[in-house]
């Protein structure tokens, strides 16, 4: 099948990307309102940028359920600066499907849940007290794709401070990803898991 996407649908490229793009990790963002509310969602547009400096990239979409299209997180993290990306594992799946219901925003989805939250070092945004990795973040770009529904803002964000727990972690900064047991994200409600690891050594042009 070959597909020219600008005659497509909104809906019919976001189901081609869902169902193409995977398994995309999961950012499990805390953020918080000026008023004080913790607010918890995951987002499955999301991954690293680069090192120096330390940046991830997350892609908010247009939120059609909000007047002002935008979802609660994006709303905290443009007026406050922060958030924390938190680890989307397997003890905790439900709760991260969960967290992705649309609550009001006075509403915080870790009081909403249940769900225990613990201080930042240099945010103020909470991390999860269940997360064995929080990557606290400060806003440095947002980027605007597009306008209306299927659009996205784009966020940068320097990671300043990182809570990785310490069974998890070596000198050499290698994480031992089996222990970690993080969930990935597909298409509908469809989730996966990182069991079968496979290693193939790079090979230089030499050889």
């Amino acid at each position: 099948m070959e597909l020219k996407l600008e005659h497509a649908s909104t809906a019919d490229v976001y189901k081609l990307f869902i169902g193409c793009i995977v398994p995309r990790p999961i950012a499990w963002i805390t953020s918080q309102s000026p008023e004080g509310v913790v607010n918890l969602a995951p987002f499955s547009f999301f991954n690293g940028v680069a090192s120096n400096p330390p940046t991830i990239s997350v892609s908010f979409a247009y939120n059609t359920q909000n007047q002002d299209g935008r979802k609660d997180t994006l709303a905290n993290i443009q007026q406050t600066g922060e958030f924390v990306v938190n680890a989307a594992t397997e003890p905790n799946e439900v709760f991260v499907n969960d967290s992705a219901v649309n609550y009001p925003r006075e509403r915080g989805e870790p009081h909403e849940l249940g769900i225990e939250t613990r201080p930042s070092c240099l945010v103020v945004p909470p991390r999860l007290a269940l997360t064995p990795v929080a990557l606290e973040c400060r806003l440095e770009r947002e980027i605007p794709v597009g306008e209306g529904p299927g659009s996205a803002t784009l966020v940068l964000a320097r990671v300043v401070h990182a809570f990785v727990r310490d069974d998890l972690v070596n000198e050499r900064m290698h994480v031992d990803v089996k222990n970690l047991a993080p969930i990935g994200r597909l298409a509908g409600h469809d989730y996966c898991y990182v069991h079968d690891i496979f290693t193939l050594r790079r090979r230089s042009f030499d050889e």
